[in-house]
């Protein structure tokens, strides 16, 4: 795939509503662009692992061009992506409800603040390896993003209980990505499990999927025995109806405490 057969789907397709571009090394910034600015109908757009998309696939659509139908934006990989170029996505999609930035190591709290502009719309959003977001970020996206069903912030290793516990109290909240938060605790596994109200009252959980591998703080007595492993199964399961699988390392355990460090929803 080159960058002219792109800009002729830009030019002559204009009610395309799926574009993807998966691993289409070749193609770089420009005709994106294109495809935005003209594609009135993209409700879809997957650019992951396209290396040469930078800022100048956004930032050059032109002013007043809206992508109001846009749902869905991949950019897995692209890492050449700053956060320039989400203040541009927010603007123009501002319907967005699924927006994948995972790998996106440039990005800071600056685009988590833009992302948090989507508001109510936002349901998905993969912030994984997104590396320099911090607590302040996550809890300005709790604050603006109440329907948010999934989050992962895999190994966004300056997150603490702090963002995390607020992350919990979302009331749609079904899946959580948390590998290699090396900064969560005991505390986080806690309040994921029972979710608090507004009115600060204990509630059951949505909860379906919570992924805490390689949370190296974690210190939840687990037990070898597999008594142990289905007591504490069954304590998560009573407050939140989320089934727990313990991964095979504890079973190849000889230890009686073992840290936490690879519990999978």
């Amino acid at each position: 795939m080159t960058n002219e057969t792109v800009l002729a789907f830009a030019n002559n397709c204009p009610n395309l509503f799926e574009v993807d571009l998966y691993e289409c090394v070749a193609v770089s910034s420009a005709p994106i662009a294109a495809l935005l600015a003209k594609g009135h109908s993209l409700r879809e757009l997957r650019l992951a692992h396209c290396d040469l998309v930078d800022d100048d696939a956004f930032t050059q659509v032109p002013t007043g061009s809206m992508c109001n139908n846009l749902r869905i934006l991949d950019l897995t990989d692209c890492s050449l992506i700053t956060d320039l170029a989400v203040h541009k996505i927010v603007s123009i999609a501002p319907r967005l409800r699924n927006l994948v930035l995972n790998k996106c190591r440039e990005l800071s709290d600056a685009s988590v603040y833009a992302i948090s502009r989507l508001g109510k719309n936002l349901h998905y959003l993969h912030l994984g390896h997104c590396v320099r977001i911090t607590d302040d970020g996550v809890q300005k996206l709790v604050q603006e993003c109440s329907r948010i069903r999934y989050i992962d912030l895999a190994c966004c290793a300056h997150l603490t209980d702090e963002s995390i516990t607020q992350l919990a109290g979302l009331p749609k909240l079904k899946r959580i990505g948390l590998v290699k938060c090396l900064k969560v605790t005991d505390a986080c596994v806690r309040a994921l499990a029972l979710r608090k109200t507004h009115h600060n009252h204990t509630s059951l959980s949505s909860l379906e999927r919570v992924h805490l591998s390689y949370c190296t703080q974690l210190n939840i007595d687990v037990r070898t025995t597999w008594r142990g492993r289905q007591q504490l199964i069954y304590w998560l399961h009573s407050v939140s109806k989320t089934l727990i699988w313990l991964t095979d390392s504890y079973r190849a355990s000889t230890s009686y405490s073992t840290p936490a460090r690879s519990l999978l929803i």
